[in-house]
C-alpha cells in the first residue's frame, strides 16, 4: 500500500473510530442498516486519492457500473455545474450511486468515501428518501420538526458524524497536496471514469496544470460543482 493510500486508510479507520465513541456517549442509536440506501442516491464529492483507494478495491461489475454512470454524469456536470440547486435536483431524480447493488448495500462498503460514512441518522429511513422531507407539508412537516434536536444537521442526520467526516476529508486533501502536489475534488462516478482514462491519467503524470487543462477542456473545471484542482 503506497503512502496516500495509508493516509486514506486511517483517515476512514478514525471516522469509524470517532463515529463509534461519539455514538456510545451520546447513547444514540442510528436507524441505518444495511438494504436501507435511500442517502446513497445523492451527489458524493471526493477528492483524488480516495477515489483511486476505491477504484481499486471495485469488483469488475461495480467497476463497469460506475464507468457508465461517471461518463453520464460528467456530460451533466458540464451542463449544470453552474446551476444553484443541481444537487438537490439530482438527489431528487432518485440516481441511485453506481456502486448499490440490487439488494440495496453498497458494493464496496469497507473502501466507502469519508464522505458516506460520515451520514448517519437516528430518525426512520422514510425521511431520508429523495424528495421525503422537502415534501413534508402541514401537519407532517410539525411532527418532523418537532423531532429534530441539537444533535440533528443538516436536517435529520446527526451533525457530529458529518462534521468529522469533513474534517477528515479536507486533511486528506492537505495531506495529498504536500505529496503529489497537487488534488482534484470532483463528484465520485466522474472521477471513478476519468481515473480509467489513459488521457486523465497522462495528464495526471504531467502535473496540476495538465489536470487543469484536461477538466477546462471538457468543460466541467469549476463552477459551483464543478471539478476543483489545486
Amino acid at each position: 500500500m503506497g503512502e496516500m493510500d495509508e493516509q486514506v486508510a486511517q483517515a476512514h479507520r478514525a471516522q469509524d473510530a470517532r463515529s463509534a465513541r461519539y455514538l456510545e456517549r451520546a447513547g444514540l442509536r442510528p436507524s441505518c442498516r444495511a438494504g436501507c440506501a435511500a442517502c446513497c442516491h445523492a451527489l458524493v464529492t471526493v477528492g483524488l486519492a480516495e477515489a483511486e483507494y476505491l477504484r481499486a478495491r471495485l469488483e469488475p461489475r461495480a467497476l463497469e457500473r460506475a464507468q457508465a454512470q461517471g461518463a453520464l454524469r460528467l456530460q451533466r456536470l458540464r451542463r449544470e455545474k453552474n446551476t444553484p440547486d443541481f444537487p438537490s435536483r439530482y438527489f431528487a431524480e432518485a440516481n441511485p450511486c453506481p456502486l448499490l447493488t440490487p439488494e440495496g448495500t453498497c458494493s464496496a462498503y469497507t473502501a466507502r468515501p469519508l464522505a458516506c460514512r460520515g451520514v448517519l441518522t437516528d430518525l426512520e429511513a422514510r425521511y431520508c428518501a429523495p424528495g421525503a422531507v422537502p415534501n413534508l407539508q402541514g401537519a407532517d412537516r410539525s411532527a418532523y420538526e418537532a423531532r429534530l434536536r441539537p444533535h440533528h444537521g443538516p436536517e435529520h442526520y446527526l451533525s457530529r458524524p458529518w462534521q468529522s467526516s469533513e474534517r477528515l476529508a479536507h486533511s486528506l486533501w492537505e495531506q495529498e497536496q504536500a505529496l503529489r502536489g497537487f488534488t482534484v475534488i470532483g463528484e465520485l462516478a466522474s472521477l471513478l471514469y476519468l481515473l480509467g482514462q489513459a488521457d486523465f491519467q497522462a495528464a495526471l503524470n504531467r502535473g496540476e496544470k495538465a489536470v487543469r487543462d484536461y477538466l477546462q477542456g471538457l468543460g466541467v473545471l469549476g463552477g459551483e460543482w464543478g471539478f476543483w484542482v489545486g
